[in-house]
């Protein structure tokens, strides 16, 4: 199932989302605007500016809940941002509701963008001399993978900090532990679905 589709019903055939996909994937068919996933970033541009919101992201809450079925050890891994998107509770309060929903554990990403940024770090002081994209972005790296493919050799060989957290997760709760992320940014639900970090986080 693709990150991003249209709602025919609701689509006006305004185009708007055609004019602003930064990545030209968004196709007219039979007169309705159409995302060609094979060519989507995931970015949200086209959510965005959609005045009829024609747009629908994928759906993980099925999923999420058949993981709670099956699973004793289901894990939530909140973005940084939780605590901004929660003006009106404290952080602390953010973490008991998530436990409150069945989560075993409720983790942030940010201790997986600590690990990331000395990796980072441990990269630049071997490779100094190389000119390299450095960027936790999964819209930036599709895009780059889909429509750059010679700069591919200059993404950093490092994982983001979600996928840095699910694996500090599974290495230290063990294979069979669920990790759910938890976040604002769509394109972590293509992530997931790159074979290279397959298995690390479970559903976004």
């Amino acid at each position: 199932m693709p990150v991003v589709s249209t709602i025919k019903e609701k689509c006006r055939r305004c185009y708007t989302c055609v004019r602003t996909c930064p990545a030209k994937a968004i196709k007219v068919e039979e007169g309705q605007a159409k995302v060609v996933k094979e060519r989507c970033i995931a970015c949200g541009s086209c959510l965005k500016v959609c005045r009829q919101e024609a747009k629908a992201v994928r759906d993980s809450t099925s999923a999420v809940k058949d993981l709670f079925w099956n699973n004793d050890r289901v894990i939530a891994c909140l973005a940084p941002s939780f605590p901004a998107a929660f003006p009106q509770a404290k952080p602390g309060q953010v973490i008991s509701a998530v436990r409150a929903l069945g989560f075993q554990e409720a983790m942030e990403v940010a201790f997986g963008a600590d690990l990331v940024a000395r990796a980072h770090a441990r990269w630049a002081r071997k490779n100094g001399h190389k000119l390299f994209i450095s960027s936790p972005c999964p819209a930036l790296v599709l895009y780059i993978k889909k429509y750059f493919p010679p700069l591919i050799t200059n993404l950093a060989p490092i994982v983001s900090p979600m996928v840095a957290m699910g694996r500090v997760i599974k290495w230290s709760y063990g294979p069979a532990a669920k990790v759910v992320f938890v976040g604002p940014c769509i394109a972590k639900k293509a992530e997931i679905d790159d074979p290279e970090v397959s298995g690390d986080v479970d559903a976004v």
